[in-house]
Order: structure tokens, then sequence, then C-alpha cells
């Protein structure tokens, strides 16, 4: 059975907002069947990395708080921190560039949560038995959860392709551990010009991975944590991005599905196709989009919803994949192929139009 998907393109009265149009979107999708009063309801979406410029503008959010207040839940903007070392690699930090980004209080009236804790340590496993991964590593936040509204940038991405909703569950739901399991094969690396030797990361390490001789050294303890990389203060302990894009891909639908099966599906999709970036939003800056903006799409399946958006985006382009002639060594596909054979969702949908 096809997936259905709604769609509401750009073109608009001069008197409607297009934030109407996202509020109808989600009203399709029947969150009122999926969320109770008085549920904790994690709105989760990308905060774009300090710099960058492309990510979901702020506002774009404001009609999916206001369902779910209208709906008497207690909704809340969510993320977790990065992998690599930069302005979202803490949670202090994660959150004053929640702020400075214009995703704060005085813009949405909500809090922001960063769901894996201070460092990322903040963990979750949730068995999933699937063929690549038993178990995935999740932010304990979007386990407890009680639903979610997922709001996903579609743009292009280095490692799978394009970004959707099947990224921003799984790179975005993930801990850091998590993280590091999609990205790496490897335990992380000591960059020994840059170590100063200060302890801080043997104080951090609850595995008696680390020694210091004179150096820090990460051994065969080390489980993947990943807790070093943040409290490095030179950042001297960085990632081996080893594993291939293929893997990091499949990994990544099973990461998806675990954030579904952790939710029970309780899951409302949402992508917004502006701004469509050549590139991911943790990048500090960005290049011009791709091609121009298209409009807005809601479902509840999220296989269905990227495969709709890149269509939509191929469709600019005279059906040829545009992510493709970016990132020639890439198979966009693995990730929706994957996700569909895990039970996601399904990659055949029928799209409904919403004025």
């Amino acid at each position: 059975m096809k997936s259905i998907v709604y769609f509401s393109g750009l073109k608009n009265k001069k008197h409607s907002s297009p934030l109407n149009k996202i509020k109808k979107l989600i009203n399709r999708c029947e969150p009122d069947r999926l969320f109770a009063k008085g549920e904790l309801i994690a709105i989760k979406t990308h905060f774009g990395e300090l710099g960058n410029t492309a990510f979901i503008p702020p506002i774009y959010l404001r009609p999916v708080v206001e369902v779910l207040k209208g709906l008497k839940t207690n909704p809340f903007l969510t993320d977790t921190n990065t992998l690599y070392v930069g302005m979202r690699t803490n949670s202090v930090d994660h959150l004053h560039n929640v702020n400075w980004n214009g995703f704060g209080y005085s813009t949405l009236g909500i809090p922001a949560i960063i769901a894996d804790g201070l460092r990322g340590e903040n963990s979750i496993d949730v068995p999933i038995n699937g063929k690549y991964l038993s178990a995935v590593k999740l932010a304990s936040d979007i386990v407890n959860a009680d639903g979610m509204v997922c709001v996903s940038h579609f743009k292009g991405h280095e490692v799978s392709g394009f970004g959707g909703a099947i990224k921003n569950l799984s790179m975005g739901c993930a801990s850091r551990q998590g993280k590091l399991e999609m990205h790496s094969v490897t335990r992380p690396k000591v960059h020994q010009d840059k170590c100063t030797a200060c302890g801080r990361c043997l104080s951090a390490c609850a595995h008696d991975a680390i020694v210091i001789k004179p150096k820090a050294f990460i051994n065969e303890n080390c489980t993947g944590c990943a807790r070093c990389i943040a409290v490095c203060p030179e950042g001297a302990i960085g990632i081996n991005w080893d594993e291939t894009v293929e893997n990091t891909q499949l990994k990544m639908a099973e990461y998806a599905y675990g954030v579904h099966k952790s939710l029970k599906g309780k899951i409302v999709y949402v992508n917004i196709l502006i701004n469509i970036s050549p590139a991911c939003d943790c990048y500090p800056g960005n290049d011009a989009p791709i091609c121009g903006d298209i409009g807005f799409l809601s479902s509840q399946d999220p296989v269905a919803i990227d495969q709709a958006s890149y269509d939509l985006v191929m469709n600019q382009f005279g059906g040829k994949d545009p992510f493709v002639d970016i990132y020639p060594y890439l198979t966009p596909e693995i990730q929706l192929k994957h996700s569909e054979e895990m039970g996601l969702g399904s990659r055949q949908y029928e799209i409904k139009y919403v004025e």
C-alpha cells in the first residue's frame, strides 16, 4: 500500500501566511490521534552550527508549537550534541547556539532541551535486531519523550547524498557513542602534537582506556563512548572517519528504525524544502542553494517523505540527481532502500496536495 505524503508549494495568496500551510500539513497527519493531553512531545530539529545560515528559520517551527499546544501537550525543542568539536559539542555551548540562531524562548515560547546530556553521555541502548546492528545507542531524552514531530531541512550531504527525515532521526537522535558507531569502525585517536597531557580525558574515561605516557594514548579498553572528545580542552582527540559511506547509510537506517520503535511510531514528519544547500547544516558556513525553494511536506512515514522530497528536487533538474553530481562517490538511495527493508516505511507514496 502506498503511504500518504502531503505537499504544499510556496505559491500563496498575498494575505495568507505560508506558516498556515505547515499547520494544515501537520493536522492532516492527525496528531490528535497520536498525542494526548500533558504528554511531553519533542520537536526534533537542527539548530544549525554557528555561522551557518541555511538551517530552518525558527519561525517555521511556530505552527508546530501552536498545533501541539492546541492539543494541550507539553512540547519542547530538542537536538543532540555533535560528535565533532564545535559550537554544539556540549549542552552549555549548544544552548548558547540555540539562542544565537534564534530558537530561544522569546521566539517560540517553549524550552530547548539537549537530549543526550551535558557532554553526550546520556545514552540508552534500544534493541533492534537489525541486519548490521543488534541495538542502537539513542539520546535518553529522545527515548523518554512521549512522541515527536520531526522537522527536517532537506538538503545535500557528503555522506548520505541528502539529509532529510531519516538522517534527522538517526544521526540527530543518536547519543555521541551512537554517532561514533555510524561514522567509525575504530576508536578515537589522540593528536600527539596537540596533547598537553593535562589528564582531563583520563578523568572522563569510565573504562580505563586512556593512559598518559608521556601524552594521552587510547588503548584497546575503549568502548567508543567518545566522552574524551568532548572534554579535551585542546581539541587533541579526534574521530577516525573510517566507515564507508555505504555502511554509514545502512547504519543510519537502523538507527532511524530504533527511534521509531522506541517512540512506538508516535511521530509526525515535516520536511522543509527551502534553502536546499549542497551540504549539511553542521558546517559553520554554507554554499548557495542548489535549486529554488519548493515547499513543505508532511507524513507519518519517514521513508515516503524522504523519497517524495528526493523526487521533488530531482524534478527541478529534469529527473537528474543533483546530489550525485555533487558527490559522485555516493548512492543516496541506500538509506531509503534499507529503511524500507527494516520496515520503517515505504518508498511507494501518493502525494496529496494541500492549499
